[in-house]
């Protein structure tokens, strides 16, 4: 047996492998594509599926006419400053 092999134990432990050749690299690569892959996969399903709409264009019409705002009459405005609950401390 020659001395180099005496300490490492076989001749292969002691050469270098490539960098594919070890566990730890693929690791690395692996995490960031599954994390493009279910980034792709959720866009696949946000356009393949999209929301449905509830109403149709002329539900809609109707709704929004139905709900415009009438102008309010002077008494159902609240007054301004005269009726402030000056009580709290905040003022």
């Amino acid at each position: 047996m020659t001395p180099a092999n005496s300490r490492t134990g076989s001749p292969e432990s002691s050469q270098l492998h490539p960098w594919y050749r070890y566990p730890w690299p693929w690791v690395a690569i692996a995490i960031p594509a599954i994390a493009v892959a279910g980034g792709f996969f959720t866009l696949y399903l946000a356009v393949t599926n999209p929301d449905p709409l509830i109403v149709d264009e002329q539900q809609y019409r109707e709704l929004r006419a139905d709900f415009q705002a009438d102008p309010q009459s002077e008494s159902a405005r609240p007054a301004m400053d005269t009726e402030r609950d000056h009580g709290d401390g905040d003022h």
